[in-house]
């Protein structure tokens, strides 16, 4: 087998995470741009967010892919 069932989890979910965190950071300029005095939590919550889901998806979409077709 050329791509264990793992591995292609955590491919799809690192795509669906780097789109993530690319339009999170997207937003995040946004708001600056539009409210610059936005709070610094809004913001700090959102890079939060981007990062660890950047982490995060591929980690789950590797147990989904080894869950669904072992």
């Amino acid at each position: 087998m050329i791509l264990d069932p793992g591995l292609l989890g955590a491919l799809a979910g690192l795509a669906v995470g780097v789109v993530d965190f690319v339009l999170i950071g997207y937003v995040m300029e946004r708001m600056a741009r539009e409210r610059p005095t936005e709070r610094l939590g809004a913001t700090t919550a959102l890079n939060v967010a981007r990062v660890s889901q950047l982490i995060l998806f591929p980690v789950m979409g590797w147990f989904v892919g080894q869950t669904i077709a072992p």
